[in-house]
């Protein structure tokens, strides 16, 4: 049985997901201006696959806590992707009390 330990998301926590971003971004302008023109394939192909991987990588890194009954969750990656989110919440439904929320975003302490 994993016991994982969740916190409160920190300023080094926005900094990481920050510079994720700002890497992703990086490649999909960079794909953009090397490809050759026919190759727009190619260039869809970069960003969903960006996409998916910078999703996943949120989804392993983070849980939510929700307001009305206090349990802390993850969700999957397709959950996280379709979701609505705020800067620092995103609306879910608990798995424990069934009511959707604005779930708190916590840091998963690795």
């Amino acid at each position: 049985m994993s016991t994982k330990k969740y916190r409160k998301t920190a300023k080094a926590d926005w900094y990481r997901t920050a510079l994720v971003l700002f890497l992703f971004i990086t490649v999909m302008v960079f794909s953009s201006i090397f490809l050759r023109p026919g190759c727009w394939y190619l260039l869809i192909l970069i960003i969903i696959t960006g996409t998916l991987l910078l999703v996943n990588w949120h989804t392993k890194n983070f849980a939510y806590l929700c307001p009305i009954c206090g349990r802390v969750f993850e969700v999957s990656t397709l959950e996280n992707f379709l979701g609505p989110d705020r800067v620092n919440k995103k609306f879910l439904k608990c798995p424990k009390c069934g009511k959707r929320s604005w779930a708190q975003i916590l840091r998963i302490e690795k």
